[in-house]
């Protein structure tokens, strides 16, 4: 048998936010809300792992709208690789993404909607 290393979990802190997060993304009225939540809570969430982290580091998390995807660049990115090459933090902030993604998706919906509302009733 292949001894395998430990893999660390930092569930416990995904559960600790997951409530807030969710209630914020719920609130969240336009895209850049949405993308400033998933952000913040990105960060919150390393904080919680690693107290050092400095919230400056929000910046540092980059979104491509076409492909609603995200990534991290910089010092960010360097913190995420070693604390995530080791544990679940990866899948964690995958599963904040697709939550975040969902709210994105739903606002840009209601967006086109109201927009073809605005241009039928002009027509009445």
């Amino acid at each position: 048998m292949e001894s395998r290393e430990k893999m660390l979990s930092f569930v416990k802190y995904e559960h600790e936010l997951e409530n807030e997060y969710r209630e914020k993304l719920a609130e969240a009225k336009r895209k850049s809300d949405v993308k400033e939540f998933f952000a913040e809570y990105v960060i919150r969430l390393l904080r919680k792992i690693n107290p050092n982290v400095p919230m400056s580091l929000i910046d540092e998390i980059k979104f491509d709208e076409k492909e609603l995807k995200y990534e991290f660049t910089g010092e960010l990115a360097k913190i995420v690789e070693e604390i995530g090459s080791q544990s679940d933090l990866k899948a964690i902030i995958n599963r904040m993404y697709e939550t975040a993604q969902h709210r994105y998706k739903k606002i840009e919906h209601d967006e086109n909607l109201d927009y073809f509302r605005i241009g039928n009733n002009a027509k009445k």
